[in-house]
């Protein structure tokens, strides 16, 4: 795991806990939301590559017996009215234009080329996965949502919205 990862998590879990206290997210059964971060460029050049960092972390009770990340469409935001370019579209037979390369491998990718499932994760544990962004061409905004959730319980799910600015 990258030291910016970490550090990013480290930020990610203290916002949360400053937040909402001891107070956890729980699922109807009990089981704790992930929490989720990602470290992304505010800015970037069209056509360039850059490492998108997901950090998450499982805080329980219960583990994940799978994690899913998962990309997604977004509207504007803060009275924008144009939707952003996807940052990251869909793609075909398990491959995405949008992504280069992937640490570490993925068990499994969708058709569709914007989910992709990892191993287990233990309470209390902890992972990064980094995604190599290829940017899309059109300048201005680009957006996705980043979904994580257990993939035997998708209901147990957090997210986080992932926006550049494309120069």
């Amino acid at each position: 795991m990258h030291l910016r990862g970490l550090a990013v998590l480290a930020v990610c879990l203290f916002l949360m806990t400053a937040c909402y206290g001891d107070e956890q997210n729980l699922t109807e059964t009990g089981r704790g939301i992930p929490l989720v971060g990602v470290d992304f460029p505010s800015s970037t050049t069209a056509g360039a590559t850059e490492t998108l960092t997901v950090a998450i972390s499982n805080p329980g009770p219960g583990d994940m017996r799978s994690v899913v990340v998962a990309f997604a469409l977004v509207g504007p935001t803060g009275g924008a009215a144009e939707v952003p370019t996807p940052l990251i579209g869909i793609g075909r037979g398990k491959t995405n234009p949008a992504i280069a390369a992937v640490r570490p491998e993925p068990d499994a990718i969708s058709p569709d080329a914007v989910l992709f499932v990892f191993g287990s994760l233990p309470e209390g544990g902890n992972l990064a996965v980094e995604f190599d962004v290829v940017v899309p061409s059109a300048i201005g905004v680009a957006a996705n949502s980043v979904t994580v959730y257990d993939g035997d319980e998708p209901e147990r799910a957090g997210g986080i919205r992932l926006q550049t600015t494309v120069q």
